[in-house]
């Protein structure tokens, strides 16, 4: 589900490296596996980070194809990972529109504040890791 759009942001990622760059490493006798390797990725390596990170906290606020993949059933019967499920955000479209005023109600908005956080720390996590890898540019490997 994820994959696609992570493989379109990295397409463009790649497509950012200086063509002098990559004709050079072939100029000096580079495979294409060794230009893509030590040159591509190491220029490249935060977009590709962000890529992956922005296509990870993308299927976190994915809804209806999550509904729909893990079968959208509420009771948790087993702890196995092939019985149906339900999730956060499937939770949240699928009971918010019937929730009487009260208790339910409540439950789903605080499902929603557990949602905002678990969000936050996915892109907290994933600056932290940005910025690592800034904070490394340039450094010998």
């Amino acid at each position: 589900m994820i994959i696609p759009f992570i493989a379109a942001v990295m397409r463009d990622v790649f497509e950012v490296t200086p063509v002098l760059l990559k004709e050079s490493a072939y100029g000096l006798g580079s495979t294409t596996w060794e230009v893509v390797f030590k040159v591509v990725l190491p220029y490249t390596k935060a977009g590709v980070m962000g890529g992956i990170m922005l296509g990870l906290g993308r299927a976190l606020g994915e809804t209806m194809a999550v509904t729909f993949v893990i079968g959208n059933f509420n009771q948790l019967d087993s702890l196995s990972l092939f019985q149906a499920a339900n999730s956060i955000t499937s939770a949240l479209a699928n009971e918010f529109a019937e929730a009487a005023d009260g208790l339910h109600q409540a439950a789903l908005i605080y499902l929603g504040l557990v949602l905002f956080f678990i969000t936050f720390v996915v892109l907290s996590l994933s600056k932290l890791l940005l910025a690592q890898l800034r904070k490394n540019e340039g450094a010998k490997t």
